[in-house]
Order: C-alpha cells, then sequence, then structure tokens
C-alpha cells in the first residue's frame, strides 16, 4: 500500500537515499530542505521539494506543513552535522527536532522514523553493559571530539522518549560511511561504520514494520539480512536506550 512521507533533512545523503527507494517502491516523498539547493536533484529522484529551515520556522508553520501534506510517516534525517557553530547544532540537532515533535502532535500525526547517532547516552552513568573495551574507548573519542553535537542528540532523543503521542522508531547509526549498502547488523551493537544507503534500506523497512514503534536501536554494517535482524529486534523488544 502506497504512503506518503514528509522527510526533515531532505538535501542529506540518508534522506536522498531514502527518497530513491522510497519512490522506487511507489511511495510518494516529500523532502523538506532548507533552500533550493536540492531541488533539482530531489526532483529527479521523484520526490516533491518543500522549502522550510528548521532554524528559522515556527511550530505553527511546520504545523501547517504537516496538516497540508498528511504523510503516513515522518522521517528525520535532519542535521548540523557537527558543523559550524554550537549554536546551529543546537538549533538543528535539539531545537528543530522539538519543533517537529511538537507540530506531529498538533498535527495528529504519530509515526515518526527519526535518525539518531550510536552512543548517544548520559555519560554520567556507566557505559552500556554490552560495550566492549574498544567500543568504550570510542565513545570516548567521540564525546570529546564532538560534544555539542553528542549533547544535541542526546537531549532531543531525552525529549522524544517523553512524548507518549508519538509512535517512533530511533535508528542509531555508526559512523557514517559512502560505501553501497551490504549486510546489517541491528540491536544493542558495538561503535563502528555504517553506510548511508543501509540506514534509508532500514528506514524504509520499519515504516513497514509497525512492531518497531517504540523502539531504539543501534544499526550497523554486518552480516544479517534487514528482514532478519528486524524480526530479532521485533520479537526479541530490543531496545538500546540507556536514558
Amino acid at each position: 500500500m502506497s504512503k506518503t512521507f514528509l522527510v526533515f533533512g531532505g538535501g542529506g545523503k540518508v534522506a536522498r537515499h531514502f527518497a530513491r527507494l522510497a519512490v522506487m517502491e511507489g511511495h510518494e516523498v516529500v523532502s523538506v530542505v532548507r533552500n533550493d539547493d536540492h531541488s533539482a536533484d530531489l526532483k529527479a529522484l521523484g520526490a516533491q521539494p518543500a522549502i522550510a529551515s528548521l532554524e528559522e520556522i515556527t511550530v505553527p508553520s511546520l504545523t501547517s506543513l504537516l496538516t497540508q501534506h498528511s504523510p503516513d510517516s515522518v522521517v528525520f534525517s535532519a542535521g548540523a552535522g557537527g558543523k559550524g557553530p554550537q549554536s546551529r547544532t543546537r538549533a538543528v540537532d535539539y531545537e528543530g527536532a522539538v519543533k517537529v515533535f511538537d507540530a506531529m502532535e498538533n498535527a495528529n500525526v504519530k509515526r515518526l522514523l527519526y535518525v539518531g547517532a550510536s552512543d548517544v547516552r548520559d555519560t554520567t552513568k556507566e557505559a552500556p553493559e554490552w560495550y566492549t573495551e574498544e567500543s568504550k574507548s570510542k565513545s570516548d573519542s567521540a564525546w570529546k571530539s564532538m560534544p555539542d553535537y553528542m549533547k544535541a542528540k542526546y537531549d532531543a532523543e531525552l525529549e522524544l522518549h517523553s512524548r507518549k503521542a508519538l509512535e517512533y522508531t530511533v535508528l542509531r547509526p555508526g559512523w557514517l560511511t559512502l560505501e553501497p549498502a551490504g549486510g546489517v547488523e541491528l540491536g544493542k551493537t558495538q561503535i563502528g561504520n555504517t553506510s548511508r544507503e543501509l540506514v534509508a534500506q532500514v528506514l524504509l523497512a520499519c515504516a513497514q514494520e509497525p512492531g518497531t514503534a517504540g523502539l531504539t536501536f543501534d544499526v550497523l554494517d554486518g552480516q544479517g539480512t534487514i528482514q532478519d535482524e528486524l524480526n530479532k529486534v521485533v520479537q526479541g523488544k530490543i531496545d538500546a536506550w540507556t536514558g
């Protein structure tokens, strides 16, 4: 059955992969971008561009955008990427995300597919029990090298987990690469690399698997198939959120 997706961060590489894959399956994709730079590319993929900056748009305007397009699911793949000043990272990765959560509740749009990041957690607590020493070391490096980005992503997830009206699935990829999608490992993983194309494939699969609603899990390059790994996560209710 055809679905309509509203994608925030539509000009990003993950979002463009998602648009291409979703359109190929017969779905409608509205890709929200902050300016016209990616409009031609998105139209070539079969997506409909919508211009809106998460840094500037208000919640009422976002609510109107959601009401206008009535998406079955919202995909949040926006982010400053840890680039630019701390204020921009905060404005996009935290404040922009919260605006979307608020607008979704206002517009009564429930399903959210949210692209987070590996190792988003409260670092005042012990590292997750499944981490190896190598992953603990990588965690320390990530939080030291991108503290503003990691904190913004954590605060956004903390807020999202309090939103009982939203049927969210949080995907937490590792270090994003340009490699073609291959096998996958989902659930509680170590810290490693993740193909951007693979993230898009998992997003689309989750959109069609209601059992992933309410779950937060890591997405890592691996050996499994998406369907087998999703079955594992859904049946085991595997959740990587540690609060």
